[in-house]
């Protein structure tokens, strides 16, 4: 069957950023190293293995996939093991599919609010965009070098199904390395990526 937006949310949210090196708020060297990185950014692109560990059952689910982001707007979310799905957008239309069922659908991407927003918190997030990440979320400086910060969420869509992010910079401070998620259950979802390039030309067919 088609991939709904819940199921989605719940994957990918569930499931994608100077101060001293104490934490607590964003500093304005912070913010301006931050802003430096989103423009430096046009795109990003690599591999990730997803962890989701369920507290109540004391299990962790375990996904392989790729991705691939494109300034601005475009994106390409896939899972390919142990299942192959996923979704994609081009900043105006959003296609899902899942190969399980052999089902695809593609739709303007205006038309699923909650769609959006989740697509627009993943290009925020990979790209360092901290003015659209500061409509949905407070940002705490965990770390200064690397970076790591702590987001909570400020607004309904994402209140209702996350408690925190944490978001782990790798050692060059370029780019995101680790996402770790947690829901108001205490389930947790740790989101590593890997063979992560930035600024290649991406052929258009991924969005």
């Amino acid at each position: 069957m088609i991939i709904s937006k819940s199921a989605i949310m719940g994957i990918v949210l569930l499931g994608i950023l100077a101060g001293q090196g104490a934490s607590g708020e964003l500093s304005g060297e912070m913010l301006e190293r931050l802003q430096v990185i989103h423009q430096q950014t046009r795109t990003v692109s690599g591999s990730f293995v997803q962890e989701k560990n369920l507290a109540m059952f004391e299990h962790t689910l375990i996904s392989r996939g790729s991705f691939a982001v494109c300034v601005p707007g475009k994106i390409h979310w896939a899972y390919e093991y142990p299942a192959v799905f996923g979704f994609a957008s081009d900043d105006e239309n959003v296609r899902r599919w899942n190969e399980e069922s052999g089902a695809s659908d593609s739709m303007p991407l205006s038309r699923d609010p909650v769609l959006s927003v989740i697509v627009e918190q993943m290009l925020a997030w990979s790209t360092m965009d901290t003015r659209t990440l500061e409509r949905y979320f407070s940002i705490t400086l965990v770390e200064s070098r690397p970076i790591s910060l702590l987001l909570h969420p400020k607004v309904s869509q994402l209140e209702e199904i996350i408690a925190s992010v944490e978001i782990m910079f790798d050692s060059t401070d370029r780019h995101i390395s680790k996402i770790i998620i947690l829901e108001h259950d205490s389930d947790e979802t740790v989101i590593r990526f890997e063979n992560v390039s930035l600024n290649l030309k991406l052929s258009p067919e991924l969005f």
